[in-house]
């Protein structure tokens, strides 16, 4: 029996390193070949009759060891980023590489099922943008091919799709009702001035703090939405961006509001950006007296890198046949902030 053919050969055939062998096969982002020697490695291949073991194990299992993963905005935004980082941790040492699909570059809001039928990958992790659903001609075609899928931050209530999902409701509730205690008199809550299930989601937990508290009142207040279904975008996203009528509109209630008043926003991406045009320096909410209404005192955020990887955990297991759909929900982080980093 011949000995089996190994990258050491590779590298050595084509006076290479083992790693410029691995960069080469594998076409490592990042990494400088040349043409000539990535010819050279290629020949070596060939003269050799070199079967990668990701190539071999393909063969023997009828799989291509490839995730796909619908990523309906960029890599930009850290949470997008770190829940691609969750589902790479947990794929890579599995043997499975990762094939992006990003929406964004096609104004196709289900490329993902091509991706899926025409390049052979085993599965598809569907990353939604601000908790949008799957596009109803998509699932049918998931129903139709039977296509492993899982989800990030998407509101379907599909019983046969396995999810991942963040509370945005707790995360509303715990952070109003944690000011509540502090003594305010008067909420002020900011939200973008569109609808999504997201901020529908967060307003309901607010609401759920305030109502039927004595002696409380509270105002909701709408400002500097941009739909994302509008023409101006081809994917279910948004941006907050208020204009200078927005800007001096909150100004002045800021500046006619009592001291008892506390300012609310429905995320940090409002917060930061109001704060940051409205010029608010830190705040350390200790009493009603402050002079500050725009609270940074406590904060909350979501584990997006244990959303992938219990995403790409459900997919896993519905690869291997294990006829288990999860359904898994992420409760908030809420934690104070140390008003020095602002």
């Amino acid at each position: 029996m011949s000995r089996k053919i190994t990258s050491k050969d590779i590298a050595r055939r084509a006076n290479v390193s083992q790693a410029t062998v691995s960069y080469v096969l594998n076409n490592a982002p990042g990494k400088s070949i040349s043409e000539h020697t990535r010819k050279r490695v290629l020949d070596a291949v060939a003269e050799l009759n070199y079967i990668p073991n990701s190539a071999a194990k393909r063969l023997k299992s009828n799989r291509s060891y490839c995730i796909a993963v619908r990523l309906g905005t960029t890599l930009n935004m850290p949470r997008y980023y770190n829940a691609m980082q969750g589902i790479r941790s947990y794929l890579e040492p599995r043997g499975y590489n990762i094939l992006l699909c990003n929406d964004q570059e096609r104004g196709n809001t289900y490329n993902f099922i091509d991706t899926y039928l025409n390049t052979q990958t085993d599965g598809v992790i569907y990353v939604s943008s601000n908790h949008s659903d799957i596009p109803p001609d998509a699932l049918e075609q998931i129903n139709t091919h039977n296509i492993p899928f899982s989800t990030i931050d998407c509101m379907s209530e599909n019983p046969t799709i396995s999810s991942v999902r963040y509370d945005y409701f707790a995360s509303s509730y715990q952070r109003a009702d944690y000011l509540l205690n502090k003594g305010f008199k008067k909420f002020i809550y900011i939200r973008p001035s569109y609808e999504n299930a997201k901020e529908t989601a967060r307003e309901r937990g607010f609401k759920a703090v305030v109502l039927g508290q004595d002696n409380l009142s509270y105002e909701i207040i709408s400002i500097g939405g941009i739909d994302a279904n509008s023409s101006m975008f081809s994917q279910n996203n948004f941006s907050f961006e208020p204009d200078i009528s927005d800007i001096q509109m909150i100004k002045n209630i800021v500046n006619s509001a009592p001291l008892d008043t506390c300012f609310i926003c429905s995320s940090r991406e409002v917060q930061k950006i109001l704060s940051d045009r409205l010029y608010i320096q830190h705040l350390t909410l200790q009493s009603p007296e402050t002079q500050n209404w725009f609270d940074r005192s406590v904060s909350y955020h979501f584990s997006h890198y244990s959303a992938g990887t219990e995403a790409a955990r459900s997919l896993l297991n519905i690869i291997n046949n294990k006829d288990e759909v999860r359904k898994i929900t992420l409760q908030p982080i809420l934690e104070p902030v140390d008003p020095s980093i602002y």
